[in-house]
């Protein structure tokens, strides 16, 4: 989260490089089922004392954009982003309860099944947008920026992990993109307060209407900040401010994942930089202030030590871009 830059001096076009990596995310859930494995490998599923998986989860992501000026007031924005996911997963035992061998190898692979040490590398869903540009729109210096786009379906999808679970065989809660094109509207307002200090506000919202060829339809979201820039002077800028990301549930087969659903909200500072080489860059880290998961599983966690819920706890996230105009 931080200023808008718009292409100037009669340069139509903007290249941008991000950098992002987001910190060592955990999450986890209660299980009681294993997977038995015959002399003959047949699988079978069957209940087995209460345990649980953990999973931390580390995101690094490289978001290559392009904008194209059309005139004064209007733009063309696309994006190509690229994510690795480095999953660290382990099964852990429950104070006070007893496991013989074989229940135990049950246990250890049905944790396989679900969560594996892997590293998950691939293209994420890109966007596309139209925008347009208002300069002074309530005052001689404000501005109003406001994008109608797409996503574009580039990102790899799963199949339902919950049928594949539920048949003991091997499948991958994460995704790398939602396997449908769903609509973007994204506004932006920055507001001079006085001198070198300004207020800016923005809403986004992605709405997905339909199911992919796998069943899954994603999360419709909202995407809400608000902050100050404060430009110390041609060089340096400053930025601090809140976001916060409303999730609603997503679907497999019309069916709620419960892993999904989201009401969270991050502390954002940062900075940028105007260097002297026509390539300006922006520093930022967020720190997570609160979450709360959809889907109620406040009994289960009730009845044990731990307090983790069923959905990823967000970690810090450190972003970097640099920008070049021609």
């Amino acid at each position: 989260m931080g200023e808008v830059s718009l292409t100037s001096d009669g340069k139509k076009f903007q290249a941008s490089v991000s950098l992002m990596r987001w910190y060592d995310a955990q999450g986890g859930h209660f299980e009681d089922e294993g997977v038995f494995i015959d002399e003959n490998g047949n699988r079978t599923i069957g209940h087995v004392p209460n345990h649980r998986h953990h999973v931390t989860l580390n995101v690094y992501r490289i978001d290559v954009g392009l904008k194209y000026q059309l005139g004064t007031q209007w733009s063309l924005e696309a994006n190509l982003p690229f994510e690795s996911k480095v999953q660290d997963a382990n099964v852990e035992k429950l104070a006070g309860v007893d496991y013989d061998d074989k229940q135990w190898a049950a246990i250890v692979e049905n944790g396989r099944i679900h969560h594996r040490d892997e590293t998950y590398t691939g293209l994420t869903d890109s966007e596309v947008f139209l925008g347009h540009y208002r300069l002074g729109v309530v005052t001689e210096n404000d501005f109003l920026m406001g994008r109608i786009g797409m996503s574009i379906p580039f990102g790899k999808t799963e199949e339902d992990p919950w049928k594949l679970g539920a048949k003991g065989e091997e499948h991958l809660h994460l995704q790398f993109g939602t396997g449908t094109f769903n609509p973007i509207v994204d506004l932006y307002y920055n507001f001079p307060l006085y001198k070198g200090l300004a207020a800016h506000t923005s809403f986004r919202t992605k709405l997905p209407f339909y199911e992919n060829s796998k069943t899954y339809r994603g999360s419709r979201e909202l995407t809400y900040t608000g902050g100050l820039n404060f430009r110390l002077n041609k060089w340096f800028s400053f930025q601090a401010g809140y976001l916060g990301i409303y999730q609603t549930y997503a679907y497999w087969d019309g069916v709620i994942d419960k892993n999904t659903g989201l009401l969270f909200g991050m502390a954002s500072l940062g900075t940028s930089i105007s260097t002297p080489f026509n390539v300006p860059l922006s520093v930022s880290l967020m720190l997570p202030l609160h979450q709360k998961t959809l889907y109620d599983d406040s009994e289960t966690l009730a009845d044990t030590n731990y307090e983790e819920s069923d959905a990823f706890e967000f970690g810090p996230l450190v972003s970097m871009t640099v920008l070049y105009s021609f």
